[in-house]
């Protein structure tokens, strides 16, 4: 499911749906909070495929972020029949779209972000991938040991 923003110079832009992490937050978490404060919609079978480091142009400045990509399921399966699903960023009405990957194969008019999201979905580039991710939360373990306190 990919957010879809509108066309500027003859482009199409598509980023899969999510947004930022909280201070103290896991990607997991924040993925699934998103998608419920966006769409308003539960996921299940959460599943890390990788993460991408990103450093790009933005505007003339230079943006870098971590992108923490996830494969998962909506929880109501009616969705995947819709052609698209309405969204809010904040006041900010966007619509989400199903899009195949194959799509954006070979088609300028239509750009997947971020960079290299495409290459991690059909495998290209996989001698750059780490396959082992591990998440570990420090006050989840503290909090153990004090016995959730």
């Amino acid at each position: 499911m990919l957010e879809q923003f509108p066309e500027e110079e003859g482009v199409i832009t598509f980023r899969p749906v999510g947004g930022t992490i909280e201070y103290g937050e896991d990607s997991k978490s924040g993925l699934i909070r998103e998608v419920k404060e966006e769409i308003n919609q539960d996921l299940t079978d959460v599943k890390l495929l990788g993460i991408i480091e990103n450093i790009y142009d933005y505007y003339g400045d230079v943006g870098h972020e971590f992108d923490f990509i996830y494969e998962a399921k909506l929880c109501a399966s009616d969705l995947y029949n819709r052609e698209y699903i309405e969204g809010y960023e904040g006041e900010n009405k966007f619509i989400a779209v199903w899009m195949p990957v194959t799509a954006f194969r070979d088609n300028p008019a239509r750009m997947l972000v971020p960079d290299g999201l495409f290459e991690l979905l059909t495998g290209q580039g996989a001698s750059e991938c780490v396959h082992t991710i591990k998440h570990v939360n420090a006050k989840d373990i503290v909090e153990g040991a004090n016995g959730g306190h």
